[in-house]
């Protein structure tokens, strides 16, 4: 049976597409910079019909590191250096842990962008991070899942995953292989 094409990406923000700070949060805008070929990736995403939703926790407003009017700063950053490689989010929704059913691993914020693209299948859809807590949100929603595992922090993202149960379709190493993974998924 043929899979049914994706049409709708759901990514993580902190480590999917920008570089993740180690120990610190993303408070002021300078501070957020795009991971080497995420502007690319999202851009062959894009390129290929698929919407774009960053679903994204924010436990430093909870922690009272920033405020939502910095975040809101932090994002238009994200925007605008996404513009430069034609990226277009289609939405962002973020979450502040402790706050119920929408923070990851809980799929609220994918249920929210249901609201608003009443079309959305998640069937249709692939959820991409590099937290196991993203993976369980995919597939609560009933996703494909992809699990980024880079860098120093990989085999500890992995033995989480083991030790959870939680098994993601696919487990690469970067954004450009996801995107790689979900043009491959519609061509088939």
């Amino acid at each position: 049976m043929k899979q049914p094409r994706v049409d709708t990406v759901f990514l993580d923000r902190d480590g999917t597409i920008n570089i993740r700070l180690i120990g610190e949060w993303i408070v002021r805008e300078e501070q957020f910079e795009l991971l080497p070929g995420a502007g690319e990736a999202l851009a062959a995403l894009q390129k290929a019909g698929m919407r774009l939703i960053v679903v994204t926790n924010q436990r430093g407003i909870e922690l009272g590191l920033f405020t939502e009017d910095q975040l809101a700063r932090v994002h238009e950053r994200m925007k605008t250096l996404l513009r430069a490689f034609g990226v277009r989010l289609d939405a962002v929704y973020y979450s502040v842990p402790g706050k119920g059913p929408r923070t990851k691993p809980e799929p609220g914020m994918l249920h929210d962008a249901k609201r608003e693209f009443p079309d959305l299948d998640f069937s249709r859809s692939v959820m991409i991070g590099d937290a196991v807590r993203d993976v369980q949100a995919g597939i609560a929603a009933g996703c494909k899942t992809i699990l980024l595992v880079t860098g120093e922090k990989g085999p500890e993202v992995l033995a989480e995953a083991r030790a959870k149960g939680v098994n993601a379709d696919f487990v690469v190493e970067t954004l450009s292989d996801a995107a790689e993974i979900v043009l491959k998924m519609n061509a088939g």
